[in-house]
């Protein structure tokens, strides 16, 4: 998603969500030892050191144009802040309002994806118990002694050759090197293949998914715009436990009033 894409679909519009500096030249006033400029908004800002106002890097604060321009660079909280704004343009609501649909957005854009992110965690899965059984296979007797009688077969060394970790692991080493060293090389290769594929655009799974996802979401809600949708889904993370803690909290909040 390019920054002329978003720029089309959000509209050039006049900054109303917050100031930039353009918008704050005025007489400068002194209180209580402190540089001010005029009123913005309804409030005084403080000037800083070097005779602007100091920058907020809040999304909120930002105008439409830096809004599209981290958009672009595909700041997640920037599409969010991008699309909160295109609903109230679209509904006619307020902030508050907006937020409201945005979190029912956000709730459909991560429901029915269990099955999708599966293979990631069986991968993880299967990741951590391999890296801790890797230890105990190549350096703990006993449990190279059960795994040389049930897989391997090979002949024990002498009792006086298997007294510390390390003489132990030259031993388990002689069937242990050979499908460590594959597992490691094949996973090489993928992490080679993986950055070719980015290198030719070719969209590897996570890309297809979310592109997947984000015309699903744009066909959930068709009222806003496409293009805006699917470019805060496609920066989404597949499964937002942050967002889901935050719903949490608020229907439990929700429910003690």
């Amino acid at each position: 998603m390019t920054l002329a894409n978003i720029a089309a679909a959000f509209g050039k519009r006049a900054p109303r969500y917050g100031y930039h500096r353009s918008s704050t030249i005025g007489t400068k006033k002194k209180q209580n030892g402190r540089l001010y400029k005029s009123k913005m908004n309804g409030q005084q800002m403080q000037i800083g050191p070097r005779g602007v106002p100091p920058i907020s890097i809040c999304v909120k604060d930002m105008d439409d144009n830096t809004l599209l321009t981290f958009g672009a660079l595909e700041d997640h909280s920037a599409r969010e802040e991008i699309l909160k704004r295109h609903i109230m343009d679209v509904d006619g609501c307020s902030y508050e309002a907006a937020c409201g649909m945005f979190n029912t957005i956000s709730e459909r854009n991560m429901q029915g994806y269990y099955m999708v992110t599966l293979p990631y965690k069986i991968g993880i899965t299967s990741a951590v118990f391999a890296g801790v059984m890797a230890f105990p296979l190549v350096f703990h007797l006993p449990t190279i002694e059960w795994f040389n009688e049930w897989a391997v077969t090979c002949d024990i060394p002498e009792a006086r050759d298997l007294e510390t970790p390390l003489e132990v692991s030259i031993w388990s080493w002689n069937w242990m090197e050979p499908p460590l060293g594959t597992i490691s090389f094949a996973l090489l290769c993928s992490q080679f293949i993986r950055s070719q594929m980015n290198n030719l655009g070719v969209r590897p799974y996570t890309r297809w998914i979310k592109c997947r996802r984000g015309r699903a979401l744009a066909k959930a809600f068709p009222m806003y715009d496409e293009k805006i949708l699917t470019a805060y889904s496609e920066t989404a993370d597949l499964q937002d436990w942050r967002f889901k803690l935050k719903l949490g909290l608020e229907s439990r909040k929700k429910s003690n009033e």
